[in-house]
């Protein structure tokens, strides 16, 4: 609500500021200017969300996480007034990093078996956790490409992990992912196609916070042992993880890889990734975010379906599937160009 309240008065301010996406030859698929303010809003209502409905004893590392939180937002926001250089937004998601691993002590300290290991040394588990944190930070940012589709998988992870933290008694993390489903659900509002609002980077970064903190804490937390006796059965935590993230990750590491091939800069600007790819085959950004989504859910429920197989197997699986889908698209793709 807090969201939705204040986004039209913002939309007006930067507007008038000038605040606005431009539209340019590279993955700007708008034709029109609009504000990319929406992570002011987002971040506004998940602070003042998280301030009212949870206490302190049961997020006791809130301090860290809103620190490092502001952090990511300020990077993102001085990045959509005055575009920064990758460089100088890897050294602040590296220290916000830092902060989440050191002061917080949130770190991935076991893989359960996956590819025969399971509880890692604490160099390992601190090196392991700053670069997942900072790659599906990015990998976010990287989708958020199309009207809705960043905010909608957002809202697709927040609720899964705020069920799950619910369901194991850790309050704090599901207020907290509940709190930013909330903010997310307020923007969409005017992130459906034709948007008034962009998320920005400081939007995009931040979602990408959460989905690393979130992502992070799950697999540091027993949901094996907490759901032996309630439906659905978790046995496998990361094949969970790795179909809830499954979208913005696979999609990160294809373009980067393509770019790489062609000799070029991972952070190269271009038309390459999966919503670009839907769009060019005729679908508007409605019809290509319900896609996406859709496929992310799919994977989720199969995560759920398949979780006998084990971290090894279900994780392969999901890479599979998800590579037959990139394969059949690209079919799809060519056969529309041959045919023109």
């Amino acid at each position: 609500m807090v969201v939705f309240t204040i986004i039209p008065p913002l939309i007006k301010v930067t507007g008038r500021s000038r605040l606005f996406d431009a539209p340019s030859e590279l993955r700007k698929i708008h034709t029109s200017a609009v504000p990319n303010a929406g992570g002011i809003a987002i971040f506004i209502g998940f602070l003042f969300s998280c301030l009212i409905f949870i206490p302190l004893n049961l997020l006791p590392q809130a301090n860290v996480l809103m620190a490092s939180a502001m952090l990511i937002f300020i990077m993102g926001l001085k990045d959509d007034i005055d575009s920064l250089e990758p460089y100088k937004k890897f050294v602040a998601q590296f220290a916000a990093a830092l902060m989440i691993v050191f002061l917080a002590d949130i770190r991935i300290t076991s893989l359960y078996g996956t590819f025969g290991i399971n509880e890692l040394s604490y160099q390992v588990s601190a090196g392991l956790t700053v670069f997942s944190f900072v790659g599906v930070v990015n990998a976010y940012n990287l989708i958020d490409g199309i009207d809705g589709l960043a905010s909608s998988l957002g809202i697709l992870l927040c609720t899964l992990y705020a069920y799950l933290f619910f369901q194991v008694e850790q309050l704090g993390y599901a207020y907290l992912a509940a709190s930013f489903a909330g903010a997310l659900i307020g923007f969409l509002f005017f992130n459906f196609s034709p948007a008034k609002l962009f998320l920005g980077d400081s939007g995009s970064l931040l979602l990408g916070f959460i989905a690393a903190i979130l992502s992070i804490k799950v697999l540091n937390t027993d949901l094996a042992g907490r759901f032996v006796s309630v439906e659905p059965h978790i046995a496998s935590i990361p094949g969970l993880v790795a179909a809830i993230l499954i979208i913005p990750v696979f999609d990160t590491l294809r373009v980067f890889t393509i770019r790489i091939r062609k000799g070029l800069s991972p952070f190269t600007a271009d038309s390459n990734h999966l919503h670009h790819r839907l769009l060019s085959l005729g679908l508007n950004h409605m019809q290509a975010t319900a896609i996406l989504l859709l496929i992310n859910l799919l994977f989720i429920i199969l995560a759920f379906l398949l979780q006998e197989l084990g971290n090894n197997l279900l994780i392969i699986v999901i890479a599979l599937i998800m590579l037959i889908i990139n394969s059949l698209l690209s079919l799809m793709i060519y056969r529309a160009k041959k045919n023109i």
